[in-house]
Formats: C-alpha cells, sequence, structure tokens
C-alpha cells in the first residue's frame, strides 16, 4: 500500500524517493520493547511463526472493532470502533493513551482509519453515515472535514505524496479530495443502467465499493474493489478514472493490497478466498490456500508483509493466519474467541500484528 514506502524509510530513518523526489525521515529510528520482547528496527530475513503476545481488552462497549491502523513509526494503533469511537494504544504497552473521538450511543461504525503520510500527528476516520473526521493528536482534537450525503464510507486511503485522498463506499462513486482543503476535486460515478458504458472495462463499480488502495510508487494510481466482483485500476489525472478492470475477487472489506507488481485480494467466497494477481497483466498468479475446514474461508481483511508473507482472516474461521505466498506454509494463527474477524494491520514489515471483530478487544500477534 502507500504508505509501505513511508514507513519503511521511517522506522530505518532513511530518506524516501517518490516519483523523483527525496523525502526526508522525520522521526529517528528505534528498536521497540515489548515488555521484555525486543523488535528489532531490522527486519529479519525470514519469517517462521506467527503467535499470540497481547490481549487489549476495553472496559466500555465497542460494538466491535472494524478498523485499525498503526502510526507510520509503529509507536502507535489507531482503533475504530463500531459505536464510533477512535481510540489510540500505545503499541509497546499496550495502554490506552485517549479517545480522539468519544464513543456514541447508536453512533456509525468506523469503518477505516488512515494516518497521514507525513504530517503523521494527523489521522482519518470515516464512519458508515458518510463523514470523514481529522483527529490530531497534538491538540487532542477532532473535526469534521467531509460529508457525503446519503452514502456509507467503507474506505478511504492516502496518495503516496500526501496530497490527495480518495473515498467510496454504498453509492458506488470513488471521490478524490485535496488533503489540503478537504475540497472534493473529482467524483467518477458507478455504473448506472441508464448511461452504460460502450467499454465495460471502463465502468464504475456496480455495487458497493470495501477497498481503496493507492500505489505505493504511483500517486495517480488507485485500486478499488468490492460486490460487483471486479478489481478497478484508475489513473486520477483523466476525467473517466479506470483504466482496466480486473474480473473475479468479491471484496466485503479492506482486503486489498498492492506490493511492486503483485495484488493481493481476500474474498468472501467459501474457497480461493486468498489471492494473487499480477499488476501488469491482471492475470491471477495464484491462490494461496487459506485452510478452513468445514466453515469456508470468507475473508474480511488481508494484507502483505515481508518475507513473502501475508495475513488474512475473516468470518470463516474467526481467525487471521500468517501464510508463506511462495511456499503456502501456514506460520501460525490468532483466533478471536469465535468471533467474525473484521480488521487487521501491521507494521514493521509484518512484525507486530492487530487484529479486531466483533469482540470488545484487539488481540497482537507477532510474527517471527
Amino acid at each position: 500500500m502507500a504508505r509501505r514506502n513511508i514507513e519503511a524509510a521511517i522506522q530505518a530513518s532513511q530518506e524516501l524517493e517518490l516519483e523523483g523526489k527525496l523525502l526526508p525521515c522525520k522521526i529517528p529510528s528505534q528498536e521497540l520493547e515489548l515488555e521484555g520482547k525486543l523488535l528489532p528496527c531490522k527486519i529479519p530475513s525470514s519469517y517462521s511463526k506467527l503467535e499470540s503476545y497481547k490481549v487489549i481488552s476495553s472496559q466500555q462497549e465497542l460494538d466491535g472493532v472494524y478498523s485499525l491502523q498503526y502510526s507510520p513509526d509503529g509507536s502507535m494503533l489507531a482503533v475504530g470502533t463500531g459505536n464510533e469511537a477512535m481510540r489510540l494504544y500505545d503499541t509497546a504497552s499496550g495502554k490506552h493513551i485517549e479517545d480522539l473521538r468519544q464513543p456514541r450511543y447508536g453512533g456509525f461504525p468506523v469503518k477505516s482509519l488512515r494516518w497521514h503520510p507525513y504530517d503523521h500527528h494527523i489521522l482519518y476516520g470515516a464512519t458508515c453515515n458518510g463523514m470523514i473526521y481529522a483527529l490530531n493528536v497534538k491538540s487532542h482534537t477532532c473535526t469534521a472535514v467531509v460529508s457525503e450525503r446519503k452514502n456509507e464510507i467503507n474506505c478511504l486511503d492516502f496518495s503516496a505524496d500526501g496530497s490527495t485522498f480518495a473515498t467510496a463506499g454504498k453509492d458506488l462513486a470513488v471521490r478524490i479530495y485535496d488533503t489540503k482543503t478537504c475540497k472534493e476535486i473529482k467524483c467518477y460515478e458507478g455504473y448506472s443502467n441508464a448511461t452504460p458504458a460502450e467499454d465495460t472495462e471502463v465502468q464504475g463499480h456496480g455495487m458497493r465499493v470495501f477497498a481503496l488502495k493507492h500505489s505505493p510508487d504511483n500517486s495517480h494510481i488507485l485500486l478499488s474493489g468490492g460486490w460487483d466482483n471486479h478489481i478497478k485500476v484508475w489513473d486520477i489525472r483523466t476525467s473517466d478514472g479506470v483504466k482496466r478492470t480486473i474480473a473475479g475477487p468479491h471484496i466485503c472489506g479492506d482486503a486489498l493490497d498492492l506490493k511492486g507488481l503483485r495484488i493481493l485480494t481476500g474474498s468472501w467466497v467459501g474457497e480461493n478466498s486468498l489471492q494473487l494477481w499480477d499488476y501488469t497483466s491482471g492475470n491471477l498468479i495464484k491462490n494461496i490456500p487459506f485452510p478452513s475446514g468445514h466453515d469456508g474461508e470468507y475473508l474480511y481483511a488481508a494484507q502483505f508483509c515481508e518475507n513473502d508473507t501475508v495475513v488474512a482472516g475473516g468470518s470463516g474461521t474467526k481467525s487471521i493466519k500468517a501464510i508463506n505466498s511462495t511456499t503456502c506454509e501456514v506460520l501460525g494463527e490468532i483466533e478471536l474467541n469465535g468471533k467474525c474477524v473484521n480488521t487487521l494491520d501491521t507494521t514493521r514489515g509484518g512484525q507486530l500484528v492487530a487484529v479486531g471483530g466483533m469482540i470488545n478487544s484487539v488481540t497482537i500477534g507477532v510474527i517471527s
């Protein structure tokens, strides 16, 4: 995803080159101590196991956890809940830092959280009632910056250079906003029977959109996926937007990732749910086996890690698994007490994994 290069540069205390522009690292590199366990800055050359490390429980009712994202330096974990709370936790200790937005009775699920790529104290959160909030860690404020009336925003993502962000959800449209002003720049409408495109390859989405991922190497390229069994590849410099379509994945959550020229998808289907695709050709590279038994796979979340490792989970096994995408070896599993997995996120190349779902807690795992 777009933040991966930025995160790696920050945590390695290196400069980052993006489209010919050199972006400095502002945060010094440091090891992360987890109650006696030291995670090095340098990512190990291989991974062999995933194990559960800690469960972060909440005394307050959360109505489930719907979104998670580690800060770019990996020091904080942002948590979006089913009752509209947006919380911060300390990565090392697991302690609750603060609620940047308080839980609300009858509140709407926070379906997506994204840290700003370069203003690392700014976090954006999107809710199912069409609102986007800018949360400022320094000033401890929460400001409504976007309102998409009659829409349910399921996903948002920043471009690699942070100049724009995109949203998508129930109304099928993909919208592009200027980050500085939070004003809409473009709105790519979804498919309409009234005005069908001559070429089906360049139509917008025909059903709800649940995942957006900007290219980590090109701020103008964006991927999206949803219920209509298509991945759309967008170029936001153009008026029509969609450049091509990859048919197949049935995306129902944050289960779309891009690394180099490989696309990872996690579909809400009983089998062959975890798949690798070639970005250039759009062809399926392989199905990654996701052992599930008689309950089926049914993935809601999937993400690339380093060392050819991917992590994914959903409502079938009610767990996440870390899998070597080359050998298809399962490195480990973290179960969620019989509850559905809604979301996951990783940091430090996948050494730390956070998992949330229909439960009043977040589980932290370690891949080593």
